[in-house]
């Protein structure tokens, strides 16, 4: 599903019509019937598989909806299809993520460590589907990351939160979580915002310079098990991030 929502943002429409439209035809018939997205399979998260006497079988039997999944099949719905809160597979979707918000604002995903990178994933796809600004999952998840920031201007956490299920700070942050939180509030905030500004001296100065802040593993293969470092991640994402950045300071001077 993720490489599908991928492609789908990277082919002109006006080029391939009818591949793309298979393509998303085919993202949204794979959609859960709790309105989530999975990564691999469809309605594959019985609990009795879950109780099979298998190490990990809680994460690795099963595929069950996640925030990262959902969040970035609703990116590709609204950036590409042009799908609002008013199309049903959206509404779906949504009322998913509303209802799997943790009670701090913030959204578990699967797929990447962890709770910063769910987040991400979930408020850059209720942005592309229309979501307000005043919703309340929206504020809360804003403070959240908010909350979380370091003192130098980094976001950092550890690959014990998906160990634990509630989010693990590591005492110095990365380049690649300091993106994905960058990019999560620009959706909503001001990118003059004094702690915007400070992530992203972060990153020009410090973060894609210093070896710890571009090492660290923010995949997540299996938990308590292995995870995953992605050589292109720290360059990667603070591109996108700086380009979102960018962006939304053009607009602001076109005003």
């Amino acid at each position: 599903m993720d490489d599908t929502a991928a492609a789908l943002k990277a082919i002109p429409l006006n080029r391939r019509p009818a591949d793309w439209t298979r393509g998303l035809a085919w993202l949204l018939s794979m959609q859960n019937k709790d309105g989530g997205f999975a990564a691999f399979e469809k309605n594959v998260d019985h609990p009795l598989i879950r109780r099979l006497p298998i190490e990990s079988a809680d994460e690795a039997a099963v595929d069950p909806s996640t925030a990262d999944l959902t969040g970035r099949a609703l990116h590709a719905l609204g950036l590409k299809a042009g799908y609002t809160e008013n199309h049903s597979a959206v509404r779906r979707a949504l009322h998913w993520l509303y209802r799997r918000q943790e009670k701090n604002g913030s959204w578990y995903g699967r797929w990447g460590v962890c709770y910063i990178y769910g987040t991400w994933a979930a408020l850059t796809g209720m942005k592309a589907v229309g979501v307000s600004g005043e919703h309340p999952s929206v504020k809360k998840a804003l403070s959240w990351l908010k909350s979380i920031q370091l003192p130098d201007g980094s976001w950092g956490e550890s690959c014990k939160s998906c160990e634990i299920k509630t989010f693990a700070p590591l005492a110095y942050g990365t380049a690649v979580q300091t993106a994905w939180a960058l990019e999560a509030l620009l959706q909503y905030e001001d990118p003059r915002e004094p702690l915007i500004q400070k992530g992203f001296r972060f990153l020009i100065d410090d973060g894609l310079h210093q070896p710890k802040h571009l090492v660290y593993p923010t995949g997540i293969g299996l938990p308590k098990q292995f995870y995953i470092y992605y050589h292109s991640y720290p360059f990667v994402f603070p591109l996108l991030a700086l380009s979102a950045f960018i962006k939304q300071m053009e607009m602001r001077e076109k005003r």
